[in-house]
């Protein structure tokens, strides 16, 4: 099982990873998977590239391919180069439910869906002779049949972060999000009594941080509360709790029970989906969670519970004129948000928003991966494309100049002492390790070799310290993270992109740009249930929002795989 090499983005930590000590930020947690559902029988391998080197020559029957949609290009070059050798390829993941078309020629056997099933179904087959090309998971998995993890086959050393999955599917529907036609809007979740076993499982192995790989962790705010008062049970019994990040939709702010238990579970850190400060925005994505929230306020209060914010925002909806950077920047500045995954839009296959922008023609170029390049597939109406992505760029520069972070991460801190009697209690550091020596020391000649870093590094330091002298380690920590950010910013985003696509072997007889799929839960739950209640509304709401622009296979059932 072969994961490839990541490029440098937002999210890689490549300019830091000396100074964390790891190779990559977190292991392929669906290729572990898929080693608990492979047969004793097998033996098996898992291959992370972004941690060591990919013997192509190598004794093997079946090589597993997985990936996301920014891994393309390597993806397609180490698929080749298995095929080359005779090897059989399987290729699945996110990028196989997005852009099949475009895997196609590259794979053996191609995987669209959850792999659960079809996984299995196809070792049984390929064990009888009888394997077929395409397999097809057009119904939803239950999640007591996706098995904990084999990360006895990973390097945990090697990553940053330990990965488990709680839930998948996200109630909203948001225009532009592939998650609800790749999971549904229908929640689904694990056995709590397994979460807490996988969280175990990663600790066994020394593992000091973990990410809940949840689209949205409060989805289903029953189950949310129940996990996080095990998991709250499990981690204060701990000498040092595990660290846990976690992404959630800013409506939780309505429940503090939910929030005080993110708190006594140990989140330390908490992605916002906020995209847009803008309620017209908002409005055309369908984000109507957000419209009816005050978003500043509502910021703040999340931070009061002990976390570090983190913000996934957009530039580029139907409604963004010149004056959305601005906007953007004034916001986050005022909300305090340290982290801010700041992206260009881009129409994801299979999306709402991809299916309108192809009916209206305003798709540009085929989707790409990384939405934090200076690039997107979609021509926008009030600005040109070029004022789009040179707006974005300076404003993505902006936020990670020296003194915006400062500001931004010291408002984060003053919302940790903001609330009398909610004492800030997270644990976020792990347990002391020798190497904390030589990442102190790399840390600092980062900052010291430019007087301004030296400036902005005793500020951070002064300013945690006069607010809450207890949260300087984690200023100290985080001061790596920036470090990347900076890096990141002049050295990826400034930069111009453009993107060879071979299509040649693609089929383009459907999409122009082969992309598409077979996968789409929102039409599989429309009709088990009918057209959902809103769906007049959204209809309504994009048709005012195209005039105004105007004016200006095999197929697995759905019974579990046991049955």
């Amino acid at each position: 099982m072969v994961y490839p090499r990541f490029p440098v983005s937002f999210w890689s930590f490549g300019y830091i990873k000396r100074i964390g000590g790891f190779s990559a930020v977190m292991p392929p947690l669906g290729l572990a998977i898929l080693a608990a559902l492979t047969p004793s029988e097998f033996d098996v391998a898992i291959v992370d590239e972004n941690i060591e080197t990919i013997d192509f020559d190598t004794e093997c029957d079946v090589v597993a391919l997985s990936a996301m949609a920014i891994q393309e290009a390597r993806l397609f070059e180490v698929a080749d180069a298995f095929r080359r050798r005779g090897r059989l390829v399987c290729m699945g993941g996110p990028i196989c439910n997005v852009l099949p078309e475009r895997c196609r020629p590259h794979c053996d056997v191609l995987f669209e869906g959850e792999g659960e099933y079809t996984w299995k179904q196809f070792l049984a087959d390929w064990c009888q002779g009888t394997y077929r090309d395409h397999y097809v998971q057009a119904d939803k998995i239950d999640m007591r049949d996706s098995p904990a993890p084999r990360v006895e086959l990973l390097k945990v050393d090697q990553y940053r972060l330990g990965c488990v999955q709680t839930t998948r599917g996200c109630p909203f529907k948001c225009e532009f999000c592939d998650i609800i036609v790749t999971y549904g809007r229908k929640v689904r979740a694990k056995p709590i009594a397994h979460v807490i076993a996988e969280l175990q499982q990663w600790a066994d192995h020394g593992v000091d941080f973990v990410t809940l790989a949840d689209d949205n962790l409060v989805g289903d705010r029953a189950y949310c509360r129940q996990m996080l008062r095990a998991v709250a049970d499990w981690n204060r019994a701990r000498a040092v709790p595990i660290s846990l990040y976690a992404e959630m939709s800013v409506d939780a702010v309505r429940d503090p029970e939910l929030l005080e238990l993110c708190r006594q579970a140990n989140i330390t850190e908490m992605f916002l989906g906020v995209e847009t400060p803008r309620k017209a925005g908002l409005r055309e994505t369908l984000k109507m969670q957000n419209v009816a929230t005050d978003l500043v306020s509502a910021v703040k209060t999340i931070q009061s519970y002990g976390m570090v914010t983190v913000a996934g925002m957009i530039i580029g909806f139907d409604s963004d004129d010149a004056a959305i950077f601005e906007d953007q920047y004034a916001f986050l500045q005022e909300a305090g948000i340290p982290i801010v995954m700041l992206g260009l839009l881009q129409a994801i296959p299979r999306t709402p928003l991809y299916e309108r922008l192809e009916r209206a023609g305003r798709l540009r170029s085929p989707a790409q991966g990384n939405n934090t390049l200076s690039f997107t597939n979609i021509e926008p109406v009030c600005m040109r494309y070029d004022e789009l992505v040179d707006g974005y760029r300076t404003l993505f520069t902006r936020l990670y100049t020296l003194d915006a972070i400062r500001d931004r991460w010291l408002a984060n801190v003053d919302a940790w002492r903001s609330v009398p009697g909610r004492t800030w209690q997270q644990k976020p550091l792990g347990r002391w390790r020798p190497f904390m020596v030589v990442q102190t020391l790399l840390i600092l000649r980062w900052y010291v070799a430019r007087p301004s870093r030296f400036a902005f590094f005793c500020r951070m330091i002064a300013g945690t310290f006069t607010r809450l002298p207890a949260a300087v380690l984690q200023t100290f920590s985080y001061l790596a993270y920036f470090i990347h950010l900076r890096e990141y910013a002049d050295k990826v985003v400034a930069r111009e992109w453009k993107f060879n696509y071979a299509l040649d072997d693609v089929n383009t007889s459907a999409n122009r740009f082969g992309e598409g799929g077979a996968i789409n839960m929102l039409r599989l739950e429309a009709q088990e249930n009918g057209p959902p209640r809103d769906s007049t509304i959204h209809r309504a709401e994009i048709r005012g929002v195209e005039s105004v622009h105007e004016r200006g296979e095999t197929i697995i059932p759905r019974s579990r795989a046991s049955d």
